[in-house]
C-alpha cells in the first residue's frame, strides 16, 4: 500500500491551457489552511510565437504535472520553504540538532521512534527519497493503525509513539519543512488502557532472585539492589559512573542531569545490600558503572559506554522472568514499588522513605503504600445492614 502519492481530483487538478485574449496555464491545489482546492495561474502571454508558445506551454504544464504527481503544492511551499527536502533528511535534521540540546538516552529514544516510523514508510511508498511533505494525515493514521495492530505495543506505548511524532512535526513545521502537522488530531488512548500492569514481589520471590543473582550475574543484582533499595529508576541507573558510588559512606549520588525531576540527591545503601555491591569494580572512576560492552545481553561490567536502559529489562524478560517462573506482572520495575512498601512496613518513616525515593513531596510516597497496606475498618467490618 502506498501512502505518499496524491489524488488527481481530490489533492489537485492537473494543468490546462486555454487560449484567448489571454494564453492562461490554469491548475489546482489543495489549501493547506482550508483543505479547498484553490486556482493557480501562470500567463504565457509573452512568448512569441504562437507556435513556439504552444511549445514552451507544454512544456511548462508536463513539468508541473510530474511535481503534482510527486507531492508537490506551492501553496504549501510558501509557509514551508523545505518542504522538497527527502523525509530522511529532515528527520536526520531534527535528530543532529536534538544530538545537541538533548542527553544521550532521550536522542537515542529519538532514534529509535525515527528508525521504526522511518522502516515503515520504507515499505510503504518511501522506499525511493520523497519530500517530507509526502507525510500526510492518511499516512500518519495507517502508521498508527500499524502499532495498533502489534501485539508488542502496548496502549501506553502507542501514546509514546504519537507524543513523539507529534513533537517531531511540530518541530518540522517550526524550521519550515511542512506546513501542518499529519499527526494533528490522532486521540491518544485513554487512561484505562494505561493502568500498570505489575505487582509487588514477594518475600519467598524475592529471596529466590537474590539467589539466583548472586550466583548467575552480580552487576545484575547490583542493578536490581539499586532499584529495590535505592529506589532508583533505570535510566538513572543506566547513567551511574563508578565515581558516583560511595561504598566507604553508603552512599549513590544521583546528578540533577539524570535524574527525572532534575535535582541531584544522594541515596542511602542499606546495610543489607552492602556485601553484594562490594563486588562490584569501581576502580575506574570515570567509567559507566554498567557499560555496554559490545551490546551482550549478560554483561553488566563498567565500560566507557554506557548501558541503553532498555537492556535492563530486555534482561529481565528473556533471563530473569523465565528461569524464576515469575508471571509477567512481576517487572524490574516492581523492585522499586516493593522496595519502597516493605521499607515503609518495616517501620522507617515515611518522610525518610520519601527522600530515599526523591519525591516531591509524602503524598506521592503514599500513593505507593497506602491501597497496598490499608485495613479494613473494625466499624465498618461489624456493621448490621443485611436481613437476618
Amino acid at each position: 500500500m502506498f501512502f505518499f502519492k496524491p489524488l488527481p481530483g481530490v489533492d489537485y487538478r492537473p494543468p490546462k491551457l486555454t487560449r484567448g485574449a489571454d494564453w492562461v496555464i490554469r491548475y489546482y491545489v489543495k489549501d493547506p489552511n482550508t483543505g479547498q482546492l484553490r486556482r493557480i495561474r501562470i500567463k504565457v502571454n509573452h512568448i512569441k510565437p504562437e507556435r513556439e508558445r504552444v511549445r514552451v506551454a507544454r512544456e511548462i504544464m508536463a513539468a508541473i504535472t510530474e511535481r503534482l504527481a510527486l507531492g508537490w503544492n506551492p501553496l504549501r511551499d510558501a509557509t514551508a520553504p523545505r518542504s522538497t527536502v527527502s523525509v530522511f533528511e529532515a528527520y536526520d535534521a531534527f535528530l543532529a540538532v536534538k544530538r545537541k540540546e538533548a542527553e544521550g538516552q532521550s536522542v537515542a529514544s529519538y532514534r529509535s521512534f525515527i528508525n521504526v516510523f522511518s522502516d515503515w514508510l520504507k515499505k510503504n511508498g518511501f522506499a525511493q527519497p520523497r519530500p517530507v511533505a509526502c507525510v500526510s494525515r492518511e499516512t500518519a493514521v495507517a502508521f498508527m493503525d500499524h502499532l495498533d495492530s502489534r501485539d508488542d505495543v502496548s496502549p501506553r506505548t502507542w501514546n509514546n509513539y504519537l507524543s513523539f511524532l507529534l513533537t517531531l512535526h511540530t518541530w518540522l513545521i517550526e524550521h519550515g519543512y511542512i506546513a501542518v502537522n499529519p499527526f494533528e488530531g490522532i486521540r491518544r488512548k485513554p487512561r484505562r488502557l494505561l493502568a500498570k500492569k505489575r505487582r509487588l514481589l514477594t518475600a519467598d520471590e524475592l529471596g529466590r532472585l537474590l539467589e539466583y543473582l548472586r550466583a548467575e550475574n552480580p552487576e545484575y543484582l547490583a542493578v536490581c539492589l539499586l532499584c529495590y533499595c535505592c529506589f532508583m529508576r533505570p535510566k538513572e541507573i543506566a547513567l551511574l559512573r563508578c565515581g558516583d558510588v560511595n561504598l566507604d559512606r553508603q552512599l549513590v549520588f544521583v546528578s540533577g542531569e539524570v535524574a527525572k525531576n532534575d535535582r541531584d540527591s544522594v541515596r542511602t545503601i542499606p546495610d543489607a545490600a552492602m556485601p553484594d555491591l562490594r563486588r562490584l569494580n569501581l576502580s575506574r572512576p570515570d567509567w559507566f558503572l554498567f557499560g555496554r560492552n559490545a551490546g551482550r545481553g549478560d554483561d553488566f561490567r563498567p565500560g566507557a559506554q554506557g548501558v541503553n536502559q532498555r537492556k535492563f529489562e530486555a534482561f529481565w524478560s528473556a533471563h530473569v522472568r523465565p528461569a524464576l517462573g515469575f508471571p509477567e506482572e512481576v517487572q524490574l520495575y516492581s523492585l522499586k514499588d516493593t522496595g519502597i512498601t516493605n521499607m515503609a512496613s518495616a517501620g522507617i518513616p515515611i518522610n525518610l522513605v520519601r527522600q530515599q525515593a526523591d519525591h516531591s513531596n509524602v503524598a506521592i510516597t503514599s500513593i505507593y503504600l497506602g491501597l497496598r497496606r490499608a485495613e479494613a475498618v473494625p466499624e465498618l467490618r461489624g456493621a448490621q445492614i443485611l436481613p437476618k
